[in-house]
């Protein structure tokens, strides 16, 4: 029987985490890097990837690769895999964490925003992991790791999401999850996804200063997510210790989806 410190030492493994260096995506690289991964921080500002990147190596003694990537251009996706592959010779985990909203009444929502918000939310979601399972299918192992939401899960009034492609493209997301979990489990990549609830951050900063009051009303814990509290799930997917699980959605939302 392994040890808990075996189970969750990602020591020698690569990580690509999109959107990784702000927000979310922020929690996630320093949990991956935390346990011992080299991190890849992948998005359109590499500046801020490469603030990150300095900080991470200087107290985690990691390498840290920053890299510019549009995850809806298969071009540029496939140059960042090149670029990764160059410095590190392998790809063992993914976390495909950028994504977009629009939030407009659904009456009068443009097609421009369903188009932009699916492209993004779901199919760079498609894009990323096709890209990470064509290097993770030789090496015979892989953990990719989706972000939904606890949209994808609840219709809402307008006073609570009025964003009704967002909720689509998560619940889009975990269908796909679903879906490649079972089609890439013969080659032990295993595909799991985790839906947050509401978390501070710049892409949710508008509606919890519109709606904090309503939002907070429906969540049982009555708060908001800390900064820290989205580690242990992304960790614990991306780890050796869960390797038996596949195909399956982990809510950090405070209770929202279990009401």
């Amino acid at each position: 029987m392994r040890s808990n410190k075996t189970l969750f030492d990602l020591s020698g493994q690569v990580a690509i985490i999109t959107g990784g260096a702000t927000g979310i995506g922020l929690q996630m690289s320093c949990a991956l890097g935390e346990a011992g991964a080299d991190i890849v921080i992948a998005a359109r500002n590499v500046s801020r990837c490469r603030e990150l990147a300095d900080k991470m190596e200087s107290d985690l003694g990691i390498s840290v690769l920053p890299a510019q990537v549009d995850i809806c251009d298969p071009e540029s996706i496939r140059q960042l895999y090149h670029t990764v592959m160059e410095r590190f010779s392998r790809v063992d985990i993914l976390i495909n964490n950028s994504g977009t909203v629009w939030d407009a009444p659904s009456l009068e929502y443009p097609l421009e925003a369903w188009e932009k918000v699916i492209r993004v939310n779901l199919t760079g979601t498609w894009l990323m992991s096709k890209e990470a399972a064509r290097i993770m299918v030789p090496q015979n192992y892989g953990r990719i790791i989706n972000i939904s939401s606890l949209a994808a899960f609840v219709g809402a009034s307008d006073k609570v999401m009025d964003t009704v492609s967002y909720q689509a493209s998560k619940a889009g997301v975990i269908g796909l999850t679903k879906d490649l979990a079972v089609k890439w489990a013969k080659y032990n990549i295993t595909v799991n996804s985790i839906a947050p609830g509401w978390f501070p951050t710049k892409l949710s900063s508008g509606a919890l200063d519109l709606r904090e009051e309503i939002l907070l009303k429906n969540i049982p814990l009555g708060r908001f997510g800390g900064d820290d509290e989205l580690k242990g799930a992304a960790l614990f997917l991306a780890s050796p210790g869960a390797a038996y699980c596949t195909g399956t959605t982990l809510n950090v939302d405070g209770g929202w989806v279990a009401q």
